[in-house]
């Protein structure tokens, strides 16, 4: 797919301020169609810029896809044509790689994991909020070499699309556990991220969520990590009634999804059911009769 006019002169302007060399790599699947236009669009910023070093590969993880590497890790993978509203965060992201250029200090480096941790942005190519929240994925997978920022289209990758059951663009899974809607802020971002990682921070995270209405979310999370469930528990005797009753209906969600989880955290609710509250014991109690209309 050729580049219009006006984005082949964004993008020399652009490419014009790289300072060090960057590697750009297609990884090839046998997607002739969606190959050829990847190869194009490659070979047209290549030709712009000497910094930019092409490489193809062939791949079965992720590709067809466009990969920026940094250090010889590919950090940033996008498995869609970076054209449009996305031109500019995909440049934005080669200069950053090519310069060596980073956030501000975001808490982030007291993390030590040990593994991978992926950020999937779904994306649309009409949404008017996607950029921002890519950018933003993107620079943080430059700067730490355990985070890796993946670009999907929503509407062409409908089998993860049904998986995270994306509705709205933008869209960021954490991990595969955490879904964000909408134009998340960088802390919210490193926020989540730390809640995947470091389990001291998930009861944190959780509360905050509740506070900021976001019950829905959290009883996904809690699908998608069991963890979490005991944390919405406990936080039933929250003395903030936002975030009881956010957790009650997290919860709700919880068991709707998977009924099983009733049993599971049967010793969590032993805990609520003798609380000195008597309040907190009802809670506890209703909500235990709610979850086994679900069984």
């Amino acid at each position: 797919m050729a580049l219009s006019g006006l984005e082949l002169r964004r993008a020399e302007r652009e490419l014009r301020s790289l300072e060090g060399s960057v590697s750009l790599v297609l990884l090839k699947d046998g997607d002739e169609k969606l190959e050829s236009e990847m190869e194009e669009f490659a070979r047209t910023l290549a030709n712009l810029s000497d910094r930019i070093k092409l490489k193809v590969e062939k791949s079965s993880a992720h590709a067809p896809a466009l990969a920026i590497e940094k250090a010889g890790r590919k950090a940033v993978v996008y498995r869609t044509l970076p054209t449009g509203k996305e031109l500019k965060p995909f440049l934005e992201t080669l200069k950053a790689a090519a310069n060596g250029e980073s956030l501000p200090e975001v808490g982030l480096k007291l993390l030590n994991p040990e593994r991978e941790v992926e950020l999937l942005i779904f994306i649309t190519s009409v949404c008017p909020h996607c950029a921002k929240v890519v950018k933003r994925c993107n620079l943080l997978a430059l700067c730490e070499d355990w985070i890796k920022s993946v670009v999907v289209d929503a509407l062409a990758e409908e089998r993860l699309r049904e998986e995270y059951e994306v509705t709205a663009t933008p869209t960021l899974v954490v991990d595969g556990k955490l879904k964000l809607e909408g134009e998340t802020s960088l802390e919210e971002i490193v926020d989540a991220i730390e809640a995947v990682v470091d389990k001291g921070r998930q009861r944190e995270v959780v509360r905050h969520m509740l506070e900021k209405g976001l019950a829905e979310k959290a009883g996904e999370w809690a699908v998608r990590e069991e963890g979490i469930a005991e944390v919405l528990v406990d936080l039933i005797a929250d003395q903030n009634m936002r975030v009881k009753i956010g957790a009650m209906l997290a919860l709700e969600e919880l068991f709707k999804a998977k009924p099983e989880m009733l049993e599971k955290l049967g010793k969590a609710f032993e805990k609520l059911l003798t609380h000195e509250k008597e309040n907190v014991r009802g809670d506890a109690a209703w909500l235990i009769e709610r979850a086994k209309k679900f069984i």
